[in-house]
């Protein structure tokens, strides 16, 4: 049996101690007060687990005016309240049961195995709803917990964000030979797209674009690991270029070397994570392009003459061990000839049809630039594109490189 506090609450005087008697048998603890102008304190200050309003003579009026009173405050309110009233009283009861928290009513004199039942039926429910009550109380506290870490984590993802960013070159150095145009578009979240480009030498010109697997900090950090690695300075250890005893003192490590140092620096048992890449050196005198791709969209070589070529050399994503060959090519640029580099985000955007563009919409798209007029960079109609998205599933990068020989 459910026990609990019950507090007795008399209307009159008579102070009958019979139902606190029978309480107490039944192993509840009793309290109980003869009914005042002070008695809502006295039962807050009690905390019962329920109120029993019990009058002896035919003053039901004083009764209905104690429960309205009781049931007026607001810390009184929800503890569960039962009303024992006289027999000439009891065809009443209706009254009493509108009043919102009267749970119920009991006639005098008293049937103990009914009141027995009826308490421990309030009891029951008032544990549950106290129970209840408490239970919203802590999902409360633990989404207001997770808002907090929420907003914490928002915050730290906003700074990485802007961390990845700043990698981004903003202005892209004057290479021999070479125009560049560029667009970056982050997606909103923390990704892992990068690039740069960079002089390895005074006639040898480097180009890299990742995309690390994912969002978030892990993502990021990678981008960010790597961006501190790719730099032309032998000095920092760089797989770009490798110390020599003889002048120049360097040579020129080439793509598909890079590549593999890559995938066995970057393995995915130890970070578990792994990126695709797309590395290039191009000799800016004699139009010499050598790639290496590893996994990365195959860039497209638009030729002055009309014609699109594939920069498709084989290659897996970065980071998985089993993956030791990556195929290195050569392809010969001539003047005028245009060469895209993007990311995976290109081929998640959106047409103005609102239909996905993938591979083959994306080369139709550069078909009819190929055949137009205009003199604009390619990436041009991509950035207009990207910016009628209503959002970016993916950071959207791409790079655009024009070989024009003295």
């Amino acid at each position: 049996m459910k026990t609990g506090k019950i507090l007795i609450l008399e209307i009159n005087q008579d102070m009958t101690q019979l139902n606190k008697q029978r309480f107490r048998s039944w192993g509840h603890e009793v309290v109980q007060y003869v009914y005042d102008q002070n008695i809502q304190y006295q039962i807050i200050a009690e905390k019962p687990d329920m109120v029993m309003v019990q009058a002896q003579d035919g003053i039901f009026y004083d009764v209905l005016q104690c429960c309205q009173e009781l049931k007026s405050a607001s810390r009184i309110r929800s503890i569960p309240l039962l009303v024992q009233i006289p027999q000439e009283d009891y065809q009443q009861k209706r009254e009493l049961l509108y009043l919102e928290g009267v749970e119920d009513c009991i006639p005098s004199p008293v049937v103990y195995a009914e009141l027995k039942s009826k308490v421990m039926n309030w009891l029951d429910k008032a544990q549950l709803k106290e129970r209840l009550k408490q239970s919203h109380q802590a999902l409360e506290e633990s989404i207001q917990k997770i808002n907090r870490q929420r907003a914490e984590i928002d915050h730290h993802l906003t700074l990485a964000a802007r961390i990845q960013e700043s990698l981004i070159p903003k202005n892209i150095i004057q290479v021999p030979n070479c125009s560049f145009y560029s667009h970056f578009q982050p997606s909103g979240k923390v990704g892992g797209d990068i690039y740069d480009i960079f002089m390895l030498d005074h006639e040898h010109v480097g180009l890299y674009m990742v995309d690390v697997m994912g969002h978030g900090v892990a993502s990021s950090m990678i981008a960010v690991a790597l961006s501190e690695l790719m730099v032309p300075d032998v000095s920092r250890g760089t797989p770009l270029k490798k110390e020599v005893k003889y002048p120049p003192y360097y040579e020129i490590v080439t793509p598909g070397n890079v590549v593999q140092y890559l995938n066995k620096r970057f393995s995915f048992s130890k970070y578990q994570h792994y990126f695709t890449i797309f590395y290039m050196v191009l000799n800016t005198h004699t139009g010499l392009l050598r790639y290496c791709r590893g996994a990365h969209p195959e860039p497209l070589l638009l030729r002055k003459d009309g014609s699109i070529e594939t920069l498709n050399a084989y290659g897996t994503p970065i980071g998985f061990e089993f993956s030791q060959e990556h195929e290195e090519e050569k392809v010969q640029l001539k003047a005028g000839d245009r060469l895209l580099v993007y990311s995976d985000g290109l081929l998640e955007l959106e047409d103005e049809n609102r239909q996905m563009l993938d591979y083959d919409r994306m080369v139709s798209r550069v078909e009819e630039y190929q055949q137009s007029d205009t003199q604009r960079p390619l990436t041009m109609s991509f950035k207009k594109l990207a910016g009628r998205q209503r959002e970016l599933k993916d950071d959207l990068t791409l790079v655009e490189m024009v070989w024009e020989p003295s």
